[in-house]
């Protein structure tokens, strides 16, 4: 009885773990193809939901794992090859799609998505180990770290991707001074954007003198709170 609930955990947590995968870039995708309104309202309400799905979402599926397996060993190793086999599987689909090999935007996508997988593989793996082991290896407390800046730079780059979609320049649209405003706020995604693309500004060419003045004040602005924030978090 014991091996065959160990055999019926196998493509649950398979099916699971690969449904994960797949749904990042399809995400992604699909929020790309949204209207500006639609995106920054999904964002606003619903993009926290990543975040709780990365903490929680580990945790959801070890407790499933040890409902299934009796075997809290088998339940680990068994989340650790799938997620880890799965995630270089997926990364090396990114990195071998011939549509991300067209244009250096590409090369965007494929930091992006490899990232986010990587996160999520990391994720789920040290999630399976603190949870079912009886005593955590402090290598899950460095993996931990690990994965969380590799899996936050990932969603910094889809922030980014996201920001020129609701903040996009016209090169050849002069704008005014609330445009200012609106661009300032996205100066840092829209110029990392810029490494990776030609046709990406981070300042509009075309400008009235009101718009120079309210972009440097909105730049400032925000530089100023995101900095003074995190100063005041340390105190």
């Amino acid at each position: 009885m014991n091996a065959v609930r160990n055999i019926i955990l196998i493509p649950i947590v398979f099916v699971i773990i690969a449904l994960v995968y797949t749904l990042i870039p399809l995400g992604i995708i699909g929020l790309m193809s949204l209207s500006k309104f639609w995106v920054i309202f999904l964002l606003i309400f619903f993009g926290g939901l990543i975040v709780v799905a990365f903490v929680f979402l580990p945790g959801a599926i070890t407790w499933l794992a040890s409902k299934i397996s009796p075997n809290r060993t088998f339940a680990f190793y068994t989340i650790f090859i799938i997620s880890l086999v799965l995630g270089l599987l997926t990364i090396e689909d990114f990195w071998t799609r011939p549509e991300f090999n067209e244009n250096t935007l590409g090369l965007f996508f494929k930091i992006m998505l490899s990232c986010l997988t990587i996160g999520f593989a990391t994720s789920f793996s040290v999630g399976a180990g603190i949870d079912l082991s009886e005593e955590p290896k402090p290598i899950f407390g460095f993996l931990t770290v690990a994965g969380s800046i590799v899996f936050y730079l990932g969603i910094f780059l889809a922030f980014c991707l996201l920001s020129n979609r609701i903040c996009y320049i016209n090169p050849e649209k002069t704008y005014t001074w609330y445009s200012g405003i609106w661009h300032g706020i996205f100066v840092i995604p829209n110029w990392v954007m810029t490494w990776f693309a030609d046709d990406i500004y981070c300042k509009a060419p075309l400008r009235t003198a009101a718009y120079h003045v309210w972009w440097w004040i909105s730049f400032i602005f925000i530089g100023l709170s995101v900095f003074g924030g995190g100063s005041n978090q340390r105190n």
